[in-house]
């Protein structure tokens, strides 16, 4: 009961009141990186040769977003063979563990085959 009274004696807020008195704004400040990061690098021809290679690099890895720094990764080979891998996908319980799956060992009984699968 005395929580009403209290809500009706506090002050109401204006939208601009409320930004004014917050202390920083999460729009001023970027999530990401933008493009006036990768042109406020140094110009190559004011920084000696020796100097400019590793602060280049230091600011391009800074201002690339997550999804192109996700893509420069080492290339994994899709295609690698096992037997393992093999059993997971095709074997026995694989196969009785979808309808498909059954459907297809019933067919290879019903055919009188001597494996059903791997």
């Amino acid at each position: 009961m005395n929580s009403i009274p209290q809500l009706a004696a506090q002050p109401k807020h204006t939208p601009s009141s409320l930004l004014a008195s917050r202390p920083f704004s999460l729009l001023s400040t970027p999530n990401r990186p933008n493009l006036h990061a990768i042109s406020r690098l140094p110009s190559p021809q004011t920084v000696t040769p020796s100097a400019s290679v590793p602060s280049l690099l230091a600011s391009q890895s800074q201002a690339r977003s997550f999804s192109a720094s996700a893509s420069l990764g080492v290339r994994r080979s899709t295609y690698v063979p096992s037997r393992r891998v093999q059993k997971r996908r095709s074997g026995f319980l694989a196969r009785s563990k979808t309808t498909k799956g059954r459907q297809t060992l019933s067919y290879r009984r019903q055919k009188g085959r001597k494996y059903l699968s791997w």
